[in-house]
């Protein structure tokens, strides 16, 4: 037990490698004042409330311990928000840096983690976010904007040890603002040292995690007929289900995906306030709902051969005796696997108009 006046409160760290292979690790520092608190940012009038301070070393501890050795008072993770890790770092591998974490009885386990595209992790820890006091909230709150279930540090951990899922994270970068924004997912490899292997889009990640049941809702925008007449569509209620069973000695997968869809645009001269219109529109979300998927799928199978669908979980569960056989080489299964998937999306709200004010 501690004095507030003895720690210095950690919000947030990034881990990036520099050129001669050492960790260089950003952190981020609550500054309170006697006036105003963590949210409303503290510190005094025209001044941040939080310093970022960076050091580096051959191991992550090394690091840390470097950075302690700047400050006057001793460093509390307890609090630390997210974890950014840039991308050069994930190509590198991040496995040795997972024990410090563990390891550390005062480490947060509940730190939100995010892969940063096309940049260090110590390039978001020095922008500045536009609303929020922190950048960490700035972060939270955009994932919770696009209903986006968080990845915390516990989630890559237990995808780290399981032998049936391939770690997908949640991927961020900076724009042309210089300001930090979601743009998809990162897909690691455990059974390479935790490598970054690539990226989904934004898109392609609303799929992937429509099968893992991590995100609750997204926005879809469709062409009918004609491809200027589109549709956009908020997905709702989004569940799945994956079955798999034997077919002969081949192992076969089917994923049922079930949604609901609250049109937010019509350009279409369809009314989908009229049964027939409305079946029109939802055959057409379906087809290429179903279109997309299956060429994620095999995107995933063919570029990357990594289960990041947790597939290899369904199997050890429905197919057990089948799971032991090809559990150890399960990353040479996945890729051949019979993948084939079924839709069933109903648009229930069609908005508070009948046809679109276009026509």
């Amino acid at each position: 037990m501690k004095e507030p006046d003895q720690l210095a409160f950690n919000l947030g760290d990034g881990w990036d490698i520099e050129e001669n292979g050492h960790v260089l690790v950003t952190t981020q520092i609550a500054i309170p004042a006697s006036s105003g608190g963590l949210e409303a940012g503290g510190g005094e009038k025209g001044k941040k409330g939080y310093q970022t301070m960076s050091a580096s070393g051959i191991s992550l501890y090394d690091s840390l311990h470097n950075l302690q050795k700047e400050l006057s008072r001793e460093m509390f993770v307890g609090h630390r928000e997210v974890l950014l890790i840039g991308q050069k770092m994930a190509e590198h591998g991040i496995d040795s840096l997972l024990d410090e974490i563990v390891r550390n009885p005062k480490s947060e386990l509940r730190s939100k983690v995010f892969i940063v595209k096309d940049g260090r992790a110590k390039d978001i820890f020095t922008s500045d976010p536009i609303f929020d006091p922190f950048t960490q909230i700035s972060l939270t709150r955009q994932e919770e904007i696009l209903h986006l279930r968080h990845t915390y540090f516990r989630d890559l951990l237990a995808d780290y040890l399981s032998r049936g899922i391939q770690p997908l994270v949640p991927a961020i970068s900076l724009s042309a603002s210089s300001k930090p924004h979601y743009v998809g997912s990162a897909i690691l490899n455990k059974n390479d040292h935790l490598k970054l292997v690539g990226f989904l889009d934004i898109q392609q990640s609303a799929y992937a995690n429509w099968i893992t049941e991590r995100q609750d809702s997204f926005v879809y925008i469709f062409s009918v007929r004609e491809k200027e007449n589109n549709i956009s569509v908020i997905l709702k209620f989004l569940k799945s289900q994956i079955h798999a069973k034997m077919s002969g000695d081949d192992i076969q997968i089917h994923i049922q995906l079930t949604g609901k869809g609250s049109i937010v645009e019509n350009n279409t001269d369809l009314d989908p306030t009229k049964a027939a219109d409305l079946n029109t529109i939802e055959k057409e979300l379906q087809k290429k709902l179903q279109k997309e998927v299956l060429k994620l799928i095999s995107t995933v199978q063919d570029k990357y051969r990594t289960d990041i669908f947790g597939i290899g979980e369904k199997v050890h569960h429905q197919l057990p005796r089948q799971w032991r056989v090809h559990q150890d080489h399960w990353d040479r299964i996945f890729p051949r696997l019979q993948i084939s998937i079924s839709l069933n999306v109903r648009c229930d709200d069609p908005g508070q108009t009948n046809a679109s004010m276009k026509y």
